[in-house]
């Protein structure tokens, strides 16, 4: 009479302990040292200490010196709010830190342009204002002194933008011509958009008809037949059609102007009369970082460092300087 109960408890107890043996495996899975990170590069391990860096300020044409932590607050300040979260704002020092690196390591930063290595254009460099700097911005860059992200022992390309919708882009489509380069840059979920401001979140962009005809060329007819005809891994625009002519979406959006087409996300692109009207979401090219992304995570309880390795699946984590 009693059998079943006894088989019961019998075969609960064999569950248990293949449990119990799994989860042990598991936890001594999880105890095993990480893997050594690559061998750092040349232009790497010479940052041993703190740099300077000359940057050139649009306003007025002049040219300053800067140590790099100081230079980093005022990137701060202006590439993302103080009423952001503490580990958003340290996220994002670690990644403006490793993207000043890379491109004045592997795009040469301005020099060719204005004979320093950076400047205060967000349209040539890093938007930079040192007048925003708080002291919780400050903080942020303190306690992520010397620290960036990278890939294969070289400085990785940390690109931020503002919103994404729920993916982030790859590199191919954001900035195809760095693919090569930096194809490590891959899509991650985001849900920034939760958090962000509503003019971004959902909006309805007018470009004149003529604007994109010049663009696009005499081949591209009279744009009634305009259309999204490539689309990304995360569904972003790649590549726009009309008649027998064909753009890239991220050139289009740059000749536009990304402060008037917000991003390439677009839901639809329509000709109406005089112009073509742009329906979509998200602000920024979409590669990287999501800073509305960032602030979700840091109001879950995410660190800094933990913020970075979501948004940078690839990279390595490691302090240049002290």
């Amino acid at each position: 009479m009693f059998q079943p109960k006894i088989l019961a408890r019998t075969f609960c107890l064999v569950l248990m302990s293949v449990f119990l043996f799994t989860l042990s495996g598991c936890q001594q899975q999880a105890k095993k040292p990480p893997a050594k990170p690559a061998r750092l590069s040349a232009e790497v391990k010479k940052y041993g200490a703190e740099p300077s860096i000359s940057l050139y300020r649009t306003a007025n044409g002049a040219k300053e010196q800067l140590k790099m932590e100081e230079y980093l607050k005022g990137v701060l300040a202006a590439e993302m709010s103080n009423k952001f979260p503490l580990e958003a704002l340290k996220a994002q020092a670690i990644v403006a830190r490793t993207m000043t690196l890379a491109l004045l390591e592997y795009e040469n930063g301005t020099r060719a342009k204005h004979g320093t290595d950076a400047s205060d254009n967000h349209l040539e460099f890093q938007q930079y204002n040192e007048k925003q700097i708080t002291d919780k911005i400050s903080r942020a860059v303190d306690e992520t002194r010397g620290q960036v992200l990278t890939y294969q022992g070289k400085f990785a390309y940390a690109m931020f933008h503002s919103l994404s919708k729920d993916k982030t882009a790859s590199m191919a489509e954001g900035f195809p011509n760095l693919a090569k380069k930096a194809g490590y840059l891959v899509p991650v979920s985001t849900n920034g958009v939760k958090y962000a401001p509503a003019k971004y979140k959902s909006w309805t962009v007018k470009i004149p008809r003529w604007e994109i005809k010049n663009l696009m060329g005499s081949k591209s007819g009279n744009l009634d037949d305009l259309r999204v005809s490539k689309r990304g891994p995360s569904g972003r625009a790649t590549v726009v059609t009309a008649g027998n002519a064909s753009i890239k979406a991220v050139d289009l959006r740059k000749e536009i102007g990304p402060d008037r087409l917000y991003s390439t996300i677009w839901s639809s692109v329509k000709p109406q009369g005089n112009y073509i009207v742009f329906k979509g979401s998200g602000w920024g090219h979409g590669v990287g970082m999501e800073q509305w992304g960032a602030y979700a995570m840091a109001k879950q309880g995410k660190t800094a460092r933990q913020i970075v390795e979501h948004y940078f699946p690839k990279t390595a984590w490691i302090r240049l300087y002290k």
